[in-house]
């Protein structure tokens, strides 16, 4: 059976004015303001797209005052091929997670990758080889690494007691860039060596991206002390970190670099005027913080959004379509 520990659980939280809950029809797939935009679902409700800590809602007390808040877990939680011919996501049947590959066009039958039992996020290696996932296991949260066609031998990258999520694997196969948890809302930034079996520490932040062009260069996302979370860049050789997106009340998290190293997709909080409903929609920003577009504005929750290796094109999970607030993989169109 699957065990969830939120204590350690990298989640962004948003704090907002209360707000009666309204009817949501989430059997929609486009609104008004995605006027023009091409979405394609690429799963079926079948494929049981794993929604556990995607998103929750409730209720917290801050200083003095009762607010109410929205969390979702930050990690990645889709990959697609280098080819872009197969979508990978996360599979929730018979009361294990694991990660699950089918074709990102034809769709069809999906085939299972990792055989485990709380696989939590995934990525895979620039060159499609290697699959990087988290799993709680033995009461912690771990980093592991498997062969992304054979996925028979699993090696452990974490520490036994370490609480590790989001590992991202380097252009050359070596490093292994992750967060670790050091208490709630408390994360930093640690690699693997491979050869040399050495993991260092840099500094604050989660769900480390990394650019291709640059070794040094890495986009995370930080929390403030108001438990909001902003998006940074950070020079590892030269020490200089740039804050590159934030907003007081709102959060942006999981940052995504576009293949030409333009742009950034994050996902982030957004209140609906009338209702003063919050969910979380996917925004494009371009990396020197200019430009700060929100590309969906569906009233289920998008989220989680990953580039297509051309970049003309965005993966994302997304309640809509569905009578049943049921979460899928869907792709749209970016022409920014």
């Amino acid at each position: 059976m699957k065990k969830i520990f939120t204590i350690a659980a990298a989640a962004a939280i948003v704090l907002s004015a209360s707000a009666a809950k309204p009817k949501v029809d989430y059997t929609i797939v486009s609104v008004p303001e995605e006027g023009g935009v091409k979405f394609e679902r690429i799963t079926e409700d079948a494929d049981a797209v794993s929604t556990d800590f995607v998103l929750k809602k409730g209720t917290s007390f801050f200083g003095n005052g009762k607010k109410t808040m929205i969390d979702w877990w930050v990690n990645p939680q889709i990959a697609v091929t280098p080819d872009g011919k197969k979508i990978a996501y996360i599979n929730d049947k018979n009361q294990t997670t694991n990660v699950m590959v089918k074709d990102a066009k034809k769709g069809g039958a999906s085939v299972q990758r990792t055989f485990r039992t709380n696989v939590r996020d995934f990525t895979l290696s620039p060159d499609g080889s290697t699959i990087c996932f988290t799993e709680w296991r033995s009461g912690h949260y771990g980093i592991y690494l498997v062969d992304a066609v054979q996925g028979n031998v699993v090696r452990q990258v974490s520490n036994g007691t370490d609480n590790d999520y989001a590992g991202q694997i380097s252009k050359d196969n070596n490093t292994i860039f992750f967060h670790r948890g050091e208490g709630f809302n408390s994360y930093s930034l640690w690699s693997w060596d491979r050869k040399n079996n050495l993991f260092s520490n840099y500094s604050r932040g989660m769900s480390p991206v990394l650019d291709p062009r640059d070794k040094d260069v890495i986009y995370c996302a930080r929390f403030t002390d108001k438990k909001e979370s902003e998006i940074w860049r950070l020079n590892l050789s030269t020490g200089v970190e740039e804050l590159i997106l934030g907003l007081p009340g709102r959060s942006f998290t999981t940052p995504q670099l576009s293949p030409d190293g333009k742009w950034l997709l994050v996902t982030g909080t957004t209140q609906a005027e009338k209702n003063k409903r919050i969910n979380t929609d996917i925004f494009a920003v371009r990396t020197d913080g200019t430009q700060l577009t929100q590309l969906t504005y569906h009233p289920g929750n998008d989220l989680s959004a990953i580039w297509a290796p051309d970049g003309k094109a965005i993966y994302f999970l997304s309640e809509r379509g569905t009578a049943g607030k049921v979460y899928n993989v869907w792709k749209m169109d970016f022409n920014m």
